[in-house]
């Protein structure tokens, strides 16, 4: 699977999960299971990862 499609199925993953906690990341720690929390985790993570990429000119949108 290209990286870009894993990143499609991980952000649509992490959306779900967010809703399920009404977009409440203290919600989610406090309520969610440990797999899901690193998943929304490693979500936020890759994303500010690309997002910095981007700004370093080192990968285009």
């Amino acid at each position: 699977m290209s990286s870009k499609a894993s990143l499609k199925k991980q952000a649509i993953m992490a959306k779900e999960i967010m809703i399920r906690y009404d977009n409440n990341i203290g919600v989610l720690r406090e309520k969610g299971t440990a797999g899901e929390l690193k998943a929304v985790m490693t979500y936020i993570a890759n994303e500010s990862n690309y997002k910095q990429r981007v700004t370093a000119g080192l990968e285009k949108e």
